[in-house]
């Protein structure tokens, strides 16, 4: 999807999706809370975006959280105008203990590179990068 502009307004964006997880050390409500915030910051961050460019976030959470929900740890973190979901993941073999995995769709404006992915300490990607 792509947004077209007239000279000189904002760049063009492109619609992105960026992957993030973090693990948390337990199931409570605040690490969770905390954990999520600091996945969805360093998104943000590490990508160089603002929260307008955020169009929607969707979490997976390991069916072994079940303290609090993601989103609404970022709505009172302050970011209440994007649309946000959760889900939990199905149980696996493979699966690792107490993550909360988020997509992001962004508007992309930068012409020359590509969205960073972030997997703080504890999480791998869930698929082949």
């Amino acid at each position: 999807m792509q947004r077209t502009t007239r000279r000189g307004a904002q760049p063009v964006s492109r619609l992105r999706a960026i992957r993030g997880a973090v693990q948390v050390a337990a199931d409570t409500p605040e690490l969770i809370a905390k954990g999520t915030v600091e996945m969805v910051s360093q998104v943000i961050a590490s990508n160089d975006l603002h929260h307008t460019d955020l169009i929607s976030i969707f979490f997976t959470v390991t069916p072994d959280l079940t303290s609090e929900l993601p989103p609404l740890a970022v709505q009172e973190a302050g970011w209440v105008q994007i649309p946000m979901l959760c889900a939990a993941e199905l149980h696996s073999q493979r699966m690792i203990p107490r993550v909360i995995r988020m997509l992001a769709h962004v508007h992309w404006r930068k012409q020359r590179s590509e969205p960073s992915n972030v997997y703080l300490p504890g999480t791998t990607p869930a698929r082949p990068v």
